[in-house]
Protein backbone atom coordinates (compact mmCIF):
# COMPACT_ATOMS: atom_id res chain seq x y z
CA UNK A 1 0.00 0.00 0.00
CA UNK A 2 1.27 3.33 -0.93
CA UNK A 3 2.22 6.05 1.71
CA UNK A 4 0.83 9.68 0.74
CA UNK A 5 2.70 12.71 0.57
CA UNK A 6 0.65 15.87 1.22
CA UNK A 7 2.23 19.00 -0.91
CA UNK A 8 1.30 22.15 0.41
CA UNK A 9 1.63 25.54 -1.88
CA UNK A 10 0.91 29.14 -1.21
CA UNK A 11 -1.16 29.07 -5.07
CA UNK A 12 -1.13 27.78 -8.40
CA UNK A 13 -2.67 30.25 -9.83
CA UNK A 14 0.92 31.57 -11.28
CA UNK A 15 3.40 30.08 -13.21
CA UNK A 16 6.39 30.65 -10.77
CA UNK A 17 10.06 28.84 -9.82
CA UNK A 18 8.50 27.09 -7.27
CA UNK A 19 5.02 25.84 -8.53
CA UNK A 20 7.00 24.62 -11.40
CA UNK A 21 9.54 22.88 -9.77
CA UNK A 22 6.73 20.78 -7.12
CA UNK A 23 4.13 20.61 -10.63
CA UNK A 24 7.09 19.10 -12.69
CA UNK A 25 7.95 16.62 -10.13
CA UNK A 26 4.45 15.11 -9.75
CA UNK A 27 4.32 12.74 -12.03
CA UNK A 28 7.30 10.67 -11.20
CA UNK A 29 6.80 11.38 -7.31
CA UNK A 30 3.18 9.41 -7.92
CA UNK A 31 4.64 6.53 -8.70
CA UNK A 32 5.90 5.78 -5.10
CA UNK A 33 3.34 8.17 -3.64
CA UNK A 34 -0.33 9.01 -3.18
CA UNK A 35 -0.46 13.22 -3.86
CA UNK A 36 -2.49 14.89 -2.26
CA UNK A 37 -2.25 18.96 -2.96
CA UNK A 38 -3.17 21.92 -0.83
CA UNK A 39 -3.02 25.51 -1.87
CA UNK A 40 -3.66 28.56 0.68
CA UNK A 41 -5.60 30.58 -2.25
CA UNK A 42 -7.86 29.29 -5.26
CA UNK A 43 -6.70 29.16 -8.59
CA UNK A 44 -4.67 26.46 -10.57
CA UNK A 45 -3.04 27.08 -13.91
CA UNK A 46 -1.71 23.62 -14.57
CA UNK A 47 -4.36 21.89 -14.65
CA UNK A 48 -4.72 20.86 -18.07
CA UNK A 49 -0.81 20.75 -18.34
CA UNK A 50 0.73 17.52 -16.53
CA UNK A 51 -0.94 18.07 -13.55
CA UNK A 52 -1.18 15.16 -10.68
CA UNK A 53 -2.90 14.16 -7.83
CA UNK A 54 -5.05 11.64 -5.57
CA UNK A 55 -6.93 14.49 -3.79
CA UNK A 56 -6.62 18.54 -4.30
CA UNK A 57 -8.28 20.95 -1.29
CA UNK A 58 -7.58 25.15 -1.51
CA UNK A 59 -8.00 26.22 2.21
CA UNK A 60 -9.51 29.51 1.16
CA UNK A 61 -6.92 31.56 3.05
CA UNK A 62 -8.81 35.18 3.28
CA UNK A 63 -5.51 36.81 4.35
CA UNK A 64 -2.31 35.93 6.53
CA UNK A 65 -4.53 37.03 9.58
CA UNK A 66 -6.15 33.49 9.14
CA UNK A 67 -2.93 31.64 9.22
CA UNK A 68 -4.36 29.59 12.48
CA UNK A 69 -7.71 29.05 10.80
CA UNK A 70 -5.84 27.45 7.91
CA UNK A 71 -4.32 25.20 9.92
CA UNK A 72 -6.44 24.00 11.50
CA UNK A 73 -8.32 23.14 8.48
CA UNK A 74 -4.74 21.40 7.25
CA UNK A 75 -4.96 19.49 10.16
CA UNK A 76 -8.51 17.91 9.56
CA UNK A 77 -7.17 17.00 5.88
CA UNK A 78 -4.05 15.70 7.61
CA UNK A 79 -5.62 13.30 9.85
CA UNK A 80 -8.51 12.12 7.34
CA UNK A 81 -6.35 10.89 4.81
CA UNK A 82 -3.50 9.57 6.96
CA UNK A 83 -1.38 11.84 5.67
CA UNK A 84 2.76 10.10 6.10
CA UNK A 85 4.44 13.32 5.67
CA UNK A 86 3.60 17.01 4.66
CA UNK A 87 6.09 18.71 2.24
CA UNK A 88 5.86 22.73 2.01
CA UNK A 89 6.65 25.12 -0.53
CA UNK A 90 7.18 29.45 0.28
CA UNK A 91 7.04 30.68 3.81
CA UNK A 92 3.17 31.28 4.70
CA UNK A 93 2.34 27.40 3.54
CA UNK A 94 5.36 26.46 5.47
CA UNK A 95 4.26 28.37 8.69
CA UNK A 96 0.53 26.78 8.26
CA UNK A 97 1.90 23.28 7.67
CA UNK A 98 4.12 23.73 11.15
CA UNK A 99 1.26 24.49 12.80
CA UNK A 100 -1.20 22.01 11.76
CA UNK A 101 1.51 19.13 11.33
CA UNK A 102 2.95 19.93 15.09
CA UNK A 103 5.07 16.73 16.21
CA UNK A 104 2.71 14.36 15.36
CA UNK A 105 3.22 14.55 11.34
CA UNK A 106 6.94 14.84 9.50
CA UNK A 107 7.30 17.68 8.01
CA UNK A 108 9.74 18.67 5.10
CA UNK A 109 9.81 22.44 3.99
CA UNK A 110 12.07 23.80 1.11
CA UNK A 111 13.12 26.96 0.97
CA UNK A 112 13.05 28.74 -2.63
CA UNK A 113 15.32 31.92 -2.00
CA UNK A 114 17.52 33.74 1.07
CA UNK A 115 15.48 34.34 4.11
CA UNK A 116 17.98 37.20 5.07
CA UNK A 117 17.47 39.10 1.87
CA UNK A 118 14.29 38.68 0.97
CA UNK A 119 11.97 37.59 3.19
CA UNK A 120 12.98 39.22 6.48
CA UNK A 121 13.79 42.47 5.25
CA UNK A 122 11.24 43.22 1.37
CA UNK A 123 7.83 41.94 2.47
CA UNK A 124 4.96 44.27 4.90
CA UNK A 125 5.43 41.15 6.85
CA UNK A 126 8.99 41.36 7.50
CA UNK A 127 9.63 42.57 10.98
CA UNK A 128 7.19 39.91 12.34
CA UNK A 129 8.88 36.96 9.80
CA UNK A 130 12.06 36.05 11.39
CA UNK A 131 10.04 35.85 14.94
CA UNK A 132 7.60 33.84 13.62
CA UNK A 133 10.23 31.60 11.38
CA UNK A 134 12.08 31.20 15.01
CA UNK A 135 9.17 30.31 16.75
CA UNK A 136 7.86 27.69 14.70
CA UNK A 137 10.59 26.17 13.55
CA UNK A 138 11.42 22.69 14.98
CA UNK A 139 14.22 20.17 15.30
CA UNK A 140 11.89 17.32 14.03
CA UNK A 141 11.22 19.27 10.63
CA UNK A 142 13.42 18.85 7.27
CA UNK A 143 14.58 21.97 5.50
CA UNK A 144 15.48 21.74 1.95
CA UNK A 145 17.40 23.76 -0.20
CA UNK A 146 18.19 25.00 -3.90
CA UNK A 147 21.75 25.73 -3.28
CA UNK A 148 24.12 25.80 -0.36
CA UNK A 149 24.17 29.47 -0.50
CA UNK A 150 20.42 29.72 0.59
CA UNK A 151 21.50 27.07 3.22
CA UNK A 152 24.15 29.45 4.80
CA UNK A 153 22.10 32.11 4.59
CA UNK A 154 19.03 30.19 6.61
CA UNK A 155 21.64 28.62 9.05
CA UNK A 156 22.77 32.02 9.54
CA UNK A 157 19.94 33.84 10.91
CA UNK A 158 17.65 30.98 12.17
CA UNK A 159 20.23 28.02 12.89
CA UNK A 160 19.90 24.51 11.39
CA UNK A 161 17.96 22.62 13.97
CA UNK A 162 17.63 18.89 12.53
CA UNK A 163 18.30 17.03 9.56
CA UNK A 164 19.10 19.92 5.93
CA UNK A 165 19.57 18.94 2.55
CA UNK A 166 20.87 20.84 -0.55
CA UNK A 167 18.65 19.90 -3.81
CA UNK A 168 19.37 21.46 -6.31
CA UNK A 169 16.42 22.56 -8.73
CA UNK A 170 16.16 21.37 -12.30
CA UNK A 171 15.71 22.04 -15.80
CA UNK A 172 12.84 20.62 -17.92
CA UNK A 173 13.67 17.76 -20.74
CA UNK A 174 12.49 20.39 -23.12
CA UNK A 175 15.76 22.37 -22.53
CA UNK A 176 18.11 19.53 -22.93
CA UNK A 177 16.20 18.62 -26.37
CA UNK A 178 16.83 22.39 -27.69
CA UNK A 179 21.01 21.93 -27.05
CA UNK A 180 22.60 23.52 -29.57
CA UNK A 181 25.97 23.21 -31.58
CA UNK A 182 27.27 26.72 -30.67
CA UNK A 183 28.25 28.94 -33.48
CA UNK A 184 28.09 32.91 -32.78
CA UNK A 185 27.19 35.30 -34.50
CA UNK A 186 29.45 36.77 -36.80
CA UNK A 187 29.26 40.45 -37.19
CA UNK A 188 27.32 41.48 -34.73
CA UNK A 189 26.10 40.43 -30.92
CA UNK A 190 23.01 39.04 -30.32
CA UNK A 191 22.02 38.77 -26.08
CA UNK A 192 18.69 37.50 -24.14
CA UNK A 193 18.06 37.82 -20.52
CA UNK A 194 14.61 36.03 -18.92
CA UNK A 195 12.72 37.05 -15.84
CA UNK A 196 10.43 39.66 -14.11
CA UNK A 197 11.20 43.32 -14.72
CA UNK A 198 11.40 44.12 -11.02
CA UNK A 199 13.93 45.77 -8.90
CA UNK A 200 15.56 42.19 -7.92
CA UNK A 201 16.38 41.11 -11.09
CA UNK A 202 18.54 44.55 -11.62
CA UNK A 203 17.41 45.17 -15.85
CA UNK A 204 18.69 49.06 -14.66
CA UNK A 205 22.24 47.82 -14.87
CA UNK A 206 22.00 46.37 -18.43
CA UNK A 207 20.28 49.94 -19.48
CA UNK A 208 23.10 52.06 -18.04
CA UNK A 209 25.85 49.33 -20.03
CA UNK A 210 24.15 49.75 -23.22
CA UNK A 211 24.58 53.37 -23.14
CA UNK A 212 28.49 52.68 -22.78
CA UNK A 213 28.07 50.42 -25.77
CA UNK A 214 25.76 52.28 -28.60
CA UNK A 215 28.60 52.56 -30.84
CA UNK A 216 28.77 48.73 -31.21
CA UNK A 217 26.01 45.98 -33.19
CA UNK A 218 25.17 44.78 -29.87
CA UNK A 219 21.00 43.98 -29.15
CA UNK A 220 19.23 42.33 -26.14
CA UNK A 221 15.60 41.00 -26.09
CA UNK A 222 14.33 40.80 -22.78
CA UNK A 223 11.34 38.18 -21.87
CA UNK A 224 9.35 39.03 -18.88
CA UNK A 225 6.55 41.23 -17.00
CA UNK A 226 7.04 43.30 -14.04
CA UNK A 227 6.27 46.95 -12.17
CA UNK A 228 9.19 48.42 -13.72
CA UNK A 229 8.50 47.83 -17.79
CA UNK A 230 7.07 51.25 -18.26
CA UNK A 231 9.83 52.92 -16.80
CA UNK A 232 12.47 51.56 -18.56
CA UNK A 233 10.87 51.04 -21.49
CA UNK A 234 10.96 54.95 -21.21
CA UNK A 235 14.31 54.89 -20.63
CA UNK A 236 15.23 52.59 -23.42
CA UNK A 237 13.13 54.87 -25.85
CA UNK A 238 14.42 58.04 -24.48
CA UNK A 239 18.52 56.40 -25.42
CA UNK A 240 17.15 54.72 -28.38
CA UNK A 241 19.31 51.69 -26.98
CA UNK A 242 18.83 48.10 -28.81
CA UNK A 243 17.09 46.80 -26.29
CA UNK A 244 13.51 44.96 -26.31
CA UNK A 245 11.03 44.30 -23.64
CA UNK A 246 9.18 41.08 -25.19
CA UNK A 247 7.01 40.14 -22.88
CA UNK A 248 6.11 36.86 -21.46
CA UNK A 249 8.33 34.37 -23.63
CA UNK A 250 6.55 30.94 -24.18
CA UNK A 251 8.15 28.14 -24.81
CA UNK A 252 11.52 29.38 -23.99
CA UNK A 253 13.59 26.39 -24.72
CA UNK A 254 12.74 27.29 -28.22
CA UNK A 255 13.87 31.18 -28.00
CA UNK A 256 17.09 30.87 -26.54
CA UNK A 257 18.87 28.63 -29.27
CA UNK A 258 18.55 31.99 -31.35
CA UNK A 259 21.24 34.14 -29.30
CA UNK A 260 24.70 34.59 -29.02
CA UNK A 261 24.65 34.75 -25.11
CA UNK A 262 22.58 34.88 -21.94
CA UNK A 263 22.40 37.58 -19.15
CA UNK A 264 21.25 37.62 -15.86
CA UNK A 265 22.03 40.96 -13.77
CA UNK A 266 20.39 40.20 -10.43
CA UNK A 267 20.84 41.19 -7.43
CA UNK A 268 19.64 38.53 -5.33
CA UNK A 269 18.78 34.69 -6.94
CA UNK A 270 18.30 31.40 -4.37
CA UNK A 271 19.66 29.43 -7.66
CA UNK A 272 19.19 31.18 -10.94
CA UNK A 273 16.61 28.36 -13.03
CA UNK A 274 16.77 30.57 -15.86
CA UNK A 275 20.66 30.48 -16.14
CA UNK A 276 20.87 26.94 -15.62
CA UNK A 277 17.85 26.85 -18.35
CA UNK A 278 20.32 28.72 -21.08
CA UNK A 279 23.01 26.61 -19.78
CA UNK A 280 21.50 23.37 -20.64
CA UNK A 281 20.50 24.72 -24.08
CA UNK A 282 24.45 25.77 -24.70
CA UNK A 283 24.07 29.62 -24.24
CA UNK A 284 27.36 31.34 -22.85
CA UNK A 285 26.64 32.89 -19.45
CA UNK A 286 27.28 36.33 -18.40
CA UNK A 287 26.17 36.45 -14.98
CA UNK A 288 25.95 38.82 -11.85
CA UNK A 289 28.98 38.11 -9.50
CA UNK A 290 27.14 36.40 -6.58
CA UNK A 291 27.81 33.62 -4.71
CA UNK A 292 24.88 31.39 -5.52
CA UNK A 293 25.60 31.97 -9.36
CA UNK A 294 29.06 30.79 -8.79
CA UNK A 295 27.83 28.00 -7.24
CA UNK A 296 25.38 26.80 -9.60
CA UNK A 297 27.64 27.17 -12.46
CA UNK A 298 30.80 26.03 -10.74
CA UNK A 299 32.66 29.29 -11.90
CA UNK A 300 31.36 28.57 -16.05
CA UNK A 301 30.19 32.12 -16.58
CA UNK A 302 31.65 36.05 -17.10
CA UNK A 303 31.13 37.14 -13.87
CA UNK A 304 30.34 40.98 -13.57
CA UNK A 305 29.41 43.49 -10.45
CA UNK A 306 25.74 44.09 -10.73
CA UNK A 307 26.22 47.63 -8.91
CA UNK A 308 28.74 48.53 -11.85
CA UNK A 309 28.07 49.32 -15.77
CA UNK A 310 30.84 49.59 -16.62
CA UNK A 311 31.94 46.27 -15.19
CA UNK A 312 28.79 44.78 -17.67
CA UNK A 313 29.81 46.72 -20.55
CA UNK A 314 33.44 45.72 -20.48
CA UNK A 315 32.58 41.93 -20.04
CA UNK A 316 29.78 42.44 -23.40
CA UNK A 317 32.87 44.60 -25.30
CA UNK A 318 35.44 41.65 -24.31
CA UNK A 319 33.24 38.83 -26.17
CA UNK A 320 32.61 40.83 -28.93
CA UNK A 321 35.94 41.01 -29.96
CA UNK A 322 36.85 37.47 -28.80
CA UNK A 323 33.84 35.77 -29.57
CA UNK A 324 35.78 32.01 -29.22
CA UNK A 325 35.66 32.35 -25.47
CA UNK A 326 31.88 32.09 -26.03
CA UNK A 327 32.62 28.51 -27.68
CA UNK A 328 34.20 26.68 -24.53
CA UNK A 329 31.67 28.23 -22.14
CA UNK A 330 28.93 26.87 -23.75
CA UNK A 331 30.44 23.29 -24.16
CA UNK A 332 31.64 22.98 -20.45
CA UNK A 333 27.98 24.52 -19.78
CA UNK A 334 25.97 21.65 -21.41
CA UNK A 335 27.91 18.96 -19.92
CA UNK A 336 27.58 20.74 -16.26
CA UNK A 337 23.74 21.11 -16.80
CA UNK A 338 23.45 17.80 -17.99
CA UNK A 339 25.43 16.30 -14.98
CA UNK A 340 23.44 17.96 -12.16
CA UNK A 341 20.24 19.59 -13.09
CA UNK A 342 18.20 17.02 -14.74
CA UNK A 343 15.14 15.97 -13.40
CA UNK A 344 15.80 12.74 -13.01
CA UNK A 345 18.69 13.71 -11.13
CA UNK A 346 16.21 15.77 -9.02
CA UNK A 347 13.61 13.49 -8.27
CA UNK A 348 15.92 10.75 -7.07
CA UNK A 349 17.29 12.87 -4.82
CA UNK A 350 13.97 13.98 -3.47
CA UNK A 351 12.78 10.53 -3.16
CA UNK A 352 16.39 10.02 -1.15
CA UNK A 353 14.84 12.13 1.06
CA UNK A 354 11.34 10.86 1.72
Amino acid sequence: MKKTVLYIIDSLAGIGGAELILVAALPDVHQSYNIIVVTLYPGNVFKDIGFVCDKEYCLQMKSRRNVLFAAKKLKKIIRENEVTFVHSYLYWSTIVARLACRKKTPHIFKLATMVTEHIYTHKWYSRYAQLIDLVTYKKNQVVVTPSQEVLKDFDSSIGIKGKSKVLYNFVLDDFFNNRIEYKCSPNELKLVAVGNIKEVKNYQVIIDAFQLLSHLPISIDIYGFGNLKNKQQQQILDNNLSIKLMGSGHKIYEILPKYDAFIMSSFLEGFGISAAEAMAVGLPLLLSDIKVLREITEGNALFFNPYNAQSLAGIIKLIFENKEILQTLSEKGKVLAKEKYTKQKYVSGLLDLY
